[in-house]
């Protein structure tokens, strides 16, 4: 369901393997820059969790990458509100 949902509207394709890899090494790839922003925008927060689950990543280390490289251009209080626990995220 990941790969189907950011990869939806582009023409290259992110693997979840490749974007779990991006994750845990903070890495931002500019040519998967619209999936990567999908990921925080368009993936339902059940599907980030089982993500996450399945990926052995922690909501901290997902927090930190959307913080980095999402947030100021596609905010998403809702991923907000769930990951960062109603810490000030400024």
């Amino acid at each position: 369901m990941i790969e189907t949902t950011i990869n939806a509207q582009t023409k290259n394709y992110l693997s979840e393997e490749e974007l779990v890899r991006m994750l845990k090494n903070m890495k931002f790839n500019d040519e998967y820059a619209v999936q990567i922003f999908n990921f925080f925008t368009d993936v339902p927060l059940e599907g980030i969790y089982r993500f996450l689950i399945k990926h052995n990543l922690t909501e901290k280390q997902l927090l930190n990458y959307y913080r980095m490289f999402v947030k100021k251009y596609y905010p998403n209080p809702e991923f907000e509100e769930t990951f960062g626990y109603g810490i000030s995220m400024g």
